[in-house]
């Protein structure tokens, strides 16, 4: 007999739905290996980096929107004062 490997879940017959007394059925129970419940947790971490990531982008976008403006703004300022220093 060998050692089963971790994770794996042997091979079982299809199981029927039971009927209860009420005549609704039940549905059997859902067999997950643990290296599914893992390749699921590793795909929502994925997501999570990416969204991160995307956050990243969307702040640095914003302050490089926001420094344009001020500077802008900074060269309207300077150039009104020198109108009026000429006047």
């Amino acid at each position: 007999m060998t050692a089963r490997k971790t994770g794996t879940v042997a091979a079982r017959p299809a199981a029927r739905p039971v009927r209860t007394h009420h005549g609704a059925r039940t549905l059997p129970p859902t067999i997950r290996s643990t290296a599914m419940l893992l390749l699921n947790e590793e795909l929502a971490r994925a997501r999570t980096r990416e969204r991160e990531a995307e956050a990243v982008n969307a702040r640095l976008a914003l302050t490089v929107l926001s420094a344009r403006r001020r500077q802008r703004r900074a060269r309207q300022v300077a150039r009104r004062a020198r109108v009026s220093n000429a006047i």
